[in-house]
């Protein structure tokens, strides 16, 4: 059983990383954070391609790395994927497969089965005497991923292997992947900024702010009780740090006040779904105890929904139907209130 325990401790650039690592043989890891936050070092660095200046590398029953002893990354039964897949354009599809095992001494004869074998398990075995270039995003992003499992690594690591395609392709990609890591018993670490891909594939959810974990735990225990501004923007709430009372009134540092009939006393979260934010053309009459006069910064469409940014006393962000958008003929700069139900407000002790 193969099992990852890791602290990656260095300094790239104005960015001081300390990132803890651990899951269990067979488990997905997803990391996650904002541009610049240390997540593609913090795997450069566990593919041994950055020295670590502290901590550790153990994979298994095996370390591969602390201050003074190093493996080297040819050293390291490690697979890799990257939102490039990053295929010999010369090479079939077998060919590109088959060229890790060979690098790592393997007869070309077994090569050449193995990068069969896991070819078939992405369902490529119609495609294995493709070149690149006949190959659409999804089905190279898939070859990429055999070749990356054709050394049997004990290590996977995926640094946005999604990233590339378009949603359709994503969609159906993100389906094959699902399903491949399902039957490995190595340990993944999936590097991505699309929460789809870390709720749908991870066991596991790591947050990384300014080189340092912010939030860890399952999709389940982050969707419930996130505890970043981040991470609250990845379940997708509104989530404020602020102060509550016994009686319900929770002030948010930085401004605005929400009534809540969940109270918890002293620093807590709060969040408030997306969804369960009414917009109004002007103040609302009714059972809602928590209406403000806001200002619309921003309106996305999703789907046949629309997310609508608000700012004013505070900042929020509205979930609401097509029908809505059209019927308030909403638009970036127009005056709204925006109402909540005191039963949707949430808190939880920070």
């Amino acid at each position: 059983m193969t099992g990852l325990d890791a602290r990656v401790r260095l300094r790239r650039g104005a960015i001081d990383i300390d990132v803890s690592l651990r899951a269990g043989a067979g488990e997905v890891v997803a990391v996650l954070g904002p541009n610049g936050s240390g997540k593609t070092t913090t795997v450069l660095a566990l593919a041994g391609v950055l020295p670590l200046e502290g901590g550790h590398v153990r994979v298994g029953d095996e370390l591969w790395e602390e201050v003074g002893r190093r493996r080297t990354p040819q050293e390291r039964h490690v697979g890799l994927m990257l939102a490039d897949s990053l295929l010999f354009p010369h090479l079939r599809a077998v060919d590109n497969v088959a060229y890790g095992p060979r690098s790592r001494g393997l007869p070309k004869g077994e090569s050449r089965t193995r990068a069969l074998d896991e070819l078939d398990r992405v369902g490529l075995s119609a495609l294995v005497h493709a070149r690149p270039r006949e190959l659409s995003s999804g089905q190279a992003a898939r070859v990429a991923l055999a070749r990356a499992l054709a050394t049997r690594p004990s290590l996977l690591l995926l640094d946005e292997p999604l990233a590339a395609l378009d949603p359709d392709t994503r969609a159906r990609t993100r389906s094959d992947l699902a399903a491949r890591l399902t039957a490995y018993d190595g340990v993944t670490v999936l590097v991505t900024h699309d929460p789809l891909d870390a709720l749908t594939l991870a066991d596991r959810l790591v947050f990384v702010e300014d080189g340092r974990v912010t939030q860890t735990g399952t999709p389940a225990d982050v969707l419930r009780e996130p505890r970043s501004a981040y991470a609250g923007t990845v379940v997708g709430l509104n989530l404020y740090a602020a102060h509550g009372d016994s009686h319900g009134h929770v002030a948010i540092e930085g401004g605005g006040v929400l009534v809540t009939t969940d109270p918890t006393e002293g620093r807590v979260w709060a969040t408030v779904p997306p969804g369960a934010v009414s917009l109004h053309r002007h103040e609302p009459e009714g059972s809602a105890r928590n209406a403000w006069p806001l200002r619309i910064t921003d309106v996305t469409l999703q789907g046949q929904s629309a997310r609508v940014g608000l700012a004013g006393e505070l900042t929020l962000t509205a979930e609401v139907t097509l029908e809505s958008v059209s019927a308030l003929a909403l638009h970036v700069g127009q005056a709204v209130w925006a109402s909540v139900k005191a039963t949707e407000v949430r808190t939880y002790p920070r």
